[in-house]
């Protein structure tokens, strides 16, 4: 269906009433309503006009993750994918989006690849996997993530799971982290935060503080 700013969107609904809106320009999902509230997060100045990447949702991060040889997070997450696959299993909906190299991507990034990203909707759980395969007759190395906006009350917003992980404080001096070891048991955010949590287990809880864990 269109979206804003005329933008191609996808609208996923499972069985169990729950939604969820994917745009093609950057694959970047922008909605996830298992019930009435939205659990993603957009920003109000974010743009729909296919220039810049959306800021808000889920978007993409790659090949880089971040500053470095090309412009920040790389390039996934400002150009249109394609929609190459589509399938309901038992009322979850599922959806598969590709992108190819170009000589956009190309001019910052001379490689050839592939990237398979699927997105299933159940009635309680959002499921995304990212594949990057090389299609290329030489290696490569990359960097990815998918940069999640949770809509969140911060002053009552907590993460459970992250005891004893090790810790590089950026808030002091973002060029020279702070090594630390995490002992709080739940981690709130009285102020400015900017920590990197080494060997983060596989699953976290997140209490948005809005009545919604995660």
């Amino acid at each position: 269906v269109e979206g804003l700013g005329g933008l191609p969107k996808v609208k996923l609904t499972s069985s169990g009433g729950s939604e969820a809106e994917i745009y093609l320009f950057g694959a970047c999902i922008t909605s996830w309503k298992p019930s009435n509230d939205d659990l993603l997060f957009v920003r109000p100045d974010a743009l729909f006009n296919g220039q810049k990447p959306i800021s808000g949702g889920i978007p993409h991060c790659f090949p880089q993750f971040g500053p470095g040889t090309m412009q920040q997070h790389g390039f996934a997450r400002n150009v249109n994918w394609s929609l190459v696959d589509s399938e309901n299993n038992n009322g979850d909906s599922a959806v598969t989006f590709e992108l190819k190299e170009t000589p956009y991507s190309q001019s910052m990034w001379d490689f050839c690849f592939q990237a398979l990203y699927k997105v299933t909707l159940s009635s309680s759980n959002l499921t995304t996997v990212l594949t990057i395969r090389n299609t290329d007759n030489k290696p490569f190395s990359f960097s990815s993530a998918l940069h999640t906006y949770f809509r969140a009350n911060v002053d009552g917003a907590s993460v459970e799971g992250l005891k004893n992980c090790k810790t590089l404080n950026k808030v002091p001096d973002p060029s020279n982290p702070v090594e630390g070891k995490e002992e709080r048991e739940t981690v709130n955010f009285p102020g400015f935060v900017d920590c990197i949590y080494l060997d983060a287990p596989a699953e976290l809880q997140l209490d948005n503080g809005l009545g919604d864990i995660i």
